[in-house]
């Protein structure tokens, strides 16, 4: 899992230059972006929806952000956009086939390979403790403790209020805590 003491990638200005390039047409660009984002947003779609429905919506994602891409107004805010997208599409999805109960164990092998800028990987035992708590404070916690992200971040990524949020990721931490404590009383 991340350490908050590391330093938080900001938008490089490749990246900044990619948006823009793919924004003129550019295919090289575009694939270059959506090579770049695929491992980072699979692993969250797969944790929030599991791995049955994670392709496609990877693949539902990809399209929307080709379709969208040209009225992307700032193109430093790109990755935030991507995880915005696939929070939208993924909530869909779970909506739609009234999943809001906790998903079957992924295999942490279908997680696929590692963006080498976002350090180590979430430690197995969280992962298998959000299985514990509603996707919407899963989708908070993953994009704070697996993607580093701030809350301001995780709240305009999911399009809710800060103080929403917060709310979610208070409850969240809170009935990982319980989980955890009544793991641990004698039976």
């Amino acid at each position: 899992m991340h350490t908050r003491t590391q330093a938080k990638e900001p938008a490089t200005p490749d990246q900044t230059l990619l948006v823009l390039l793919a924004q003129t047409g550019d295919r090289t660009a575009l694939e270059q972006l959506l090579r770049h984002a695929y491992a980072p947003l699979r692993r969250y779609i797969t944790r929030l929806v599991g791995d049955a429905l994670a392709d496609d919506i990877l693949q539902e994602t990809s399209l929307q952000i080709f379709r969208k891409l040209p009225f992307l107004r700032e193109p430093a805010v790109f990755r935030p956009w991507t995880f915005r997208i696939a929070s939208r599409i993924a909530f869909s999805h779970l909506k739609h086939a009234r999943r809001w109960q906790p998903l079957d164990d992924a295999p942490p092998e279908h997680l696929t390979t590692l963006d080498p800028c976002l350090g180590e990987p979430p430690d197995e035992a969280f992962l298998t403790l959000l299985d514990h708590v509603s996707p919407a404070s899963r989708a908070v916690l993953l994009l704070r403790y697996q993607h580093d992200l701030t809350l301001e971040e995780s709240a305009a990524i999911l399009e809710i209020p800060i103080g929403t949020a917060k709310s979610r990721l208070h409850y969240g931490v809170t009935t990982l805590r319980k989980y955890l404590t009544s793991e641990r009383k004698p039976a």
